[in-house]
């Protein structure tokens, strides 16, 4: 038995390249059975609609046992594992008190017995188990070694226990697949799934099926005009100034390309069935493997040179041209590992009804930004393989963060049905646009949004909004290839000032760092979200503070709307310096004969060293705004885009309502203006306990909007104030979510949190 990294490395690698949930199940007991020296090897999966440890695979079992033989928790060895959620090593395992014998798995022979849970972030996916005939405990080596193997395959196991595909009775799951991520913007978005940043070779290629064969055979024959284009391009361009053996390489490459057997045998693939991608794919390796059965060096080079075409053939299949697709009149669902601002701004908004992100967590940058401009969007859905399923019609639901690749037409329909009607009762919405947020005894709240494209102001005042509570200037540094000269900021910021004008615009400074990077000043650290950020990094560099000062104070000349909002604050001494330098900014500028004139000026509490010493700092501010989003991550100590944690990060959580309220007494003691922004001022369970506190200003995207105001006006501030007493006394966010979720309900204001979800079909 190899106790190693290296097994266990062999083992993962061995079950991600399995052919589907089946094979790789089978591939993990029958390697265990192998590295453990046992006869039996057998892996239990919890059902997602029962709390019961199915059989899902087992080497040395009777096979007809799989998928018919469960147990309930606690019923059982395997059972009591399951419910104790601790590893069981037994000499003889019939003579214990919770032994079951079920005669179908024809496990009699057996006594040795050593099972251990599978877990991944804190939830049961299964218990793995292995039998031998001895009567005799397995080595505590043999158990380390089963504990550690259990650890590293929980992850890998969680995906497949969430299909369902190994379920043999629930056959018409393998034709909908349902991803789960985090919630990262709310709404439901139907669309083909557009894949950016895909770069495959043949060898990544798995056996798929094609939707329409038609359109494959379109997809193969234009990829063939498009590298026979370029080729003949390429010989025209270079020919005269190559050797000619190379020169040559042209010429046997069109030849290759072509030639019918390449075409032919790929087309025929497609009308099998098969998507184009798999048809070159088993094309290229049949021709190219008989290129490498040649004893003649020169035709098994032809091998590579088949797999180079192959390979390129395939590039332009699945290729796409952002500023083409743009131009198309299509609904994409966009989809990578991470989502770039930039990314974002090839495409127009309205084309976009989607976005998944492989990593990230709700509150990562593109999740606020997929927010602010109503995109629905899912974060952290590690276990879709994107690969697989781009140009695929995929489902996002964001009111439960849920993907769904393969809608039924059925299903498809009664998506697009909720998708009309969410968009239906915002429109409904509307009517209070001009009217105020005040509650019904008379309680008023300033609602302000959250902006930072210029493709987001116009919704802001579409929706009412009374001003921009944050304006995140990074985002057009980081659309930029570099950093924006002052003239070039100063047209943005005049642009949005204007827009708003007279209503207030609060530009918080840039605040890069942390997940926010710009892509021509890569900033490598081992952790970001403590080190050179916000306040630090603009202090740091002077020079771009002062010109984004310049541009901000220079753009208000005419507007006079403008307020200052400093991020990322930890010291007093940051506040100082900043207020020194804006100071030393206005009396420049004036000296230049700019009329120009000193704004308010305000900090962001995000850490919690702003709230401990935010007495001591409010005299050298005009207001506070609250940044809920990194305060939560600091005060619980969660890194928001960590998958393995994210679920931990709640707004709700009780050291935050504490941490709230000090700010409010403090900002109340001293007179000084208070507002949140955040995505805890777009969840409607937060902002009833917000409201409650005492909070006034909120600063949410220009979507929420219309929701956020339509909850405030249907209840009573005195509701509030109680309802906020009664989560005071509570233990968890979980506790309070299900007060407030309760209250909601009860309010018949349910719909806030998106309609029921659809039940696959």
């Amino acid at each position: 038995m190899l106790h190693s990294l290296s097994t266990l490395t062999s083992l993962v690698q061995d079950i991600s390249r399995a052919e589907n949930a089946v094979a790789a199940m089978r591939q993990i007991v029958v390697k265990l059975t192998e590295l453990f020296s046992v006869p039996v090897c057998s892996l239990y999966l919890k059902s997602s609609s029962e709390q019961r440890l199915v059989l899902a695979a087992t080497a040395g079992l009777a096979d007809v046992a799989v998928g018919k033989v469960s147990l309930a928790l606690n019923e059982g060895l395997v059972g009591k594992i399951g419910r104790t959620l601790h590893p069981l090593n037994l000499a003889d395992a019939p003579t214990h008190d919770k032994f079951v014998f079920i005669p179908e798995t024809h496990e009699a022979p057996y006594h040795q017995f050593m099972g251990v849970p599978l877990i991944h972030l804190r939830e049961l996916i299964g218990v793995l188990v292995i039998q031998g005939t001895e009567q005799q405990r397995f080595s505590q080596d043999a158990e380390a070694f089963m504990v550690t193997i259990a650890s590293q395959l929980a992850g890998t196991l969680q995906s497949i226990q969430r299909s369902g595909a190994w379920l043999p009775q629930q056959p018409t799951t393998q034709e909908v697949d349902r991803y789960s991520g985090v919630k990262s913007a709310p709404g439901i978005g139907c669309g083909r799934l557009e894949v950016l940043h895909l770069n495959l070779s043949l060898q990544d290629i798995t056996q798929q099926r094609s939707t329409s064969i038609d359109a494959e055979l379109t997809r193969f024959e234009s990829a063939v005009a498009r590298l026979k284009d370029e080729l003949s391009l390429g010989a025209s361009r270079l020919g005269d100034s190559l050797p000619s053996d190379v020169a040559n390489l042209f010429s046997v490459y069109l030849m290759m390309l072509q030639s019918p057997e390449l075409h032919d045998r790929t087309v025929q693939q497609i009308r099998q069935g098969f998507k184009a991608s798999w048809g070159l794919r088993e094309t290229v390796e049949e021709l190219a493997g008989a290129f490498d059965q040649a004893t003649d060096p020169y035709l098994r080079a032809r091998g590579e040179d088949i797999r180079n075409i192959g390979n390129r053939l395939l590039r332009h299949m699945l290729s796409k041209n952002p500023l083409e697709t743009a131009s198309e009149q299509r609904e994409l669902v966009l989809a990578s590992d991470l989502i770039s601002i930039a990314d974002l701004s090839i495409y127009r908004p309205e084309q976009i009804k989607g976005i998944i992100c492989t990593a990230g967590s709700a509150l990562s940058h593109t999740g606020i930004v997929a927010n602010a401009l109503g995109i629905p969007a899912v974060m952290g859905v590690s276990s879709l393989d994107l690969k697989k399923f781009d140009g695929e019609e995929v489902v996002v639901d964001g009111y439960r963060g849920e993907c769904i690749l393969h809608p039924s037409p059925t299903l498809l329909t009664e998506y697009r049905r909720l998708q009309h009607a969410d968009a239906q009762f915002i429109d409904q919405l509307a009517c209070l646009r001009d009217l105020p947020a005040e509650t019904r005894d008379g309680v008023r709240v300033q609602l302000l949004t959250n902006t930072g494209l210029l493709a987001d102001v116009t919704p802001g005042r579409k929706h009412g909004a009374e001003g921009v509570g944050l304006y995140r200037s990074e985002i057009p540094f980081m659309l930029h290839d570099s950093f924006p000269t002052e003239d070039e900021q100063y047209e943005i910021y005049r642009q949005v000032l204007s827009a708003y004008s007279p209503l207030p615009v609060s530009m918080r400074t840039l605040d890069i760092g942390g997940d926010k990077q710009l892509p021509y000043f890569e900033i490598r650290e081992d952790n970001p979200f403590l080190g050179w950020r916000g306040i630090r990094f603009t202090l740091d560099n002077t020079s771009l503070l002062v010109t984004q000062l310049r541009a901000m104070l220079r753009a208000n000349v005419d507007n006079d709307n403008l307020r200052l909002l400093i991020p990322m604050v930890s010291r007093i001494d940051e506040l100082q310096t900043f207020v020194h330098i804006v100071d030393d900014t206005l009396e420049e500028l004036q000296s230049e004969g700019v009329a120009v004139v000193r704004p308010p000026i305000g900090m962001m509490v995000e850490v919690p060293s702003a709230v401990l010493l935010l007495p001591r700092m409010l005299k050298y501010v005009d207001y506070v705004s609250i940044g809920s989003n990194d305060l939560t991550q600091y005060l619980l100590a969660v890194d928001r885009n960590n998958p393995k944690v994210s679920a931990l990060f709640d707004n709700l959580n009780p050291v935050m309502l504490v941490a709230l309220e000090q700010i409010v007494a403090h900002t109340r003691a001293a007179n000084v203006p208070l507002a949140l922004c955040g995505e805890m001022a777009s969840d409607p369970a937060a902002v009833l306990l917000l409201l409650g506190m005492g909070l006034r200003s909120l600063s949410l995207s220009a979507h929420s909007i219309p929701k956020i105001k339509w909850l405030i006006r249907s209840v009573n501030f005195t509701d509030a104030q109680a309802l906020l007493h009664k989560a005071q006394n509570l233990a968890s966010e979980v506790e309070i979510r299900a007060l407030m979720s309760e209250e909601l309900k009860r309010l018949g204001l349910k719909n806030l949190s998106g309609p029921e979800p659809v039940a696959i079909v």
